[in-house]
């Protein structure tokens, strides 16, 4: 008797592993077709196209060409109207899938982006992705409205700034044929050491983007032909003062170039930094302020020597001056004043004048 209850209780116990092990297995072909129901997407695609206006930013155009994916939503991280060209701007793209699931995250060769900058991917759920990019936005620059001199003597050329420009190219003409071309990140270019002859000068410029990096997302303008005009030049008031270098609103210094800041102009070596005391621009020389750089004009005593700088230009004059009707001083060829001495017959007093 004992021993049929026990044979009894082992078909029971076999029995129940028996059940147990049918519904594990059921349960594991169960898992299995509703995975192979749902196919994970393993790569997928973004494609950003430009478009762009005279002086006017539009939004790109963004498409995707992987099967069963489509873009729900742009989450644009500012508005348009305060986007700049060439600076990156973060948008988070919407992607969903009816049909097939998204992976947990994608890196930079799983999700291909052309035309903008990847940033990162993560599924939101099993059918909503969210891909964020760095877009960069393109711009067709506009003309500079006038184009003239800042000087009576016309050896300085200023134009009106043009919007979103970060550079300037300026071509020089004396009688019709090139002097020379160059390449300004200010809207003025000092051309006296280039007027070398009696000549007809003119000049043309155009914006452009001042590096190379720029002209990816900067599309030059057209050139605009100087007039005979005289321009009052504004001097920069947007940028700021870093140490003896000083930083324009975008970020660009000015270098191997004059530039008037309020009321003063400055001259900035090839890094970009203020130079003070002598500095030779051209055939010309030019006097600035050994404390803080400012362009130094008129008479103007140094190491012990007396110098005249053209209150116009500020450039340094040699030879015979008459800073005064009737008064006459004559300046050595090193620009120092001449005194107790005779010049080609003409007597100079210790007060450096001729003494007539």
């Amino acid at each position: 008797m004992a021993t049929m209850i026990s044979m009894k209780r082992r078909y029971f116990c076999c029995l129940i592993s028996a059940v147990l092990i049918a519904v594990l297995l059921s349960g594991i072909a169960v898992i299995r077709i509703h995975a192979a129901e749902s196919v994970v997407i393993r790569s997928l695609n973004l494609k950003f196209t430009s478009q762009f206006g005279d002086q006017e930013i539009l939004m790109p155009e963004i498409t995707t060409t992987t099967a069963d994916v489509s873009i729900q939503d742009t989450l644009w991280k500012r508005d348009i109207d305060k986007w700049k060209a060439a600076k990156q701007e973060r948008v988070s793209v919407i992607l969903t899938s009816s049909n097939m699931i998204f992976a947990e995250t994608y890196n930079r060769t799983e999700c291909k982006i052309t035309g903008a900058k990847f940033v990162s991917a993560k599924a939101l759920d099993n059918h909503t992705l969210e891909v964020k990019v760095d877009y960069t936005p393109v711009v067709k620059l506009g003309n500079t409205a006038r184009a003239g001199w800042a000087d009576s003597k016309k050896t300085k050329a200023v134009w009106d700034k043009v919007e979103f420009a970060t550079g300037y190219q300026v071509a020089l003409y004396a009688d019709d044929k090139l002097k020379k071309r160059i390449s300004v990140e200010t809207n003025t270019a000092d051309f006296s050491d280039l007027m070398d002859k009696n000549a007809v000068y003119y000049y043309e410029v155009k914006a452009i983007g001042f590096t190379a990096d720029d002209r990816k997302y900067l599309k030059e303008g057209d050139y605009i032909t100087s007039q005979d005009i005289t321009m009052e030049y504004e001097g920069s008031t947007s940028g700021t003062w870093k140490g003896s270098s000083y930083v324009e609103e975008d970020g660009g210094k000015p270098r191997n170039s004059w530039k008037q800041i309020l009321n003063d102009w400055y001259y900035f070596d090839g890094n970009g930094v203020r130079r003070t005391g002598w500095v030779q621009t051209g055939i010309r020389w030019y006097y600035l302020n050994p404390t803080d750089g400012k362009l130094l004009t008129g008479w103007q005593f140094v190491n012990g020597k007396w110098y005249y700088l053209n209150p116009t230009g500020g450039e340094m004059l040699t030879g015979w001056i008459q800073p005064q009707p009737g008064i006459w001083y004559y300046m050595n060829t090193d620009g120092s004043m001449a005194s107790s001495t005779n010049i080609g017959g003409y007597q100079i007093g210790a007060d450096g004048r001729w003494i007539q």
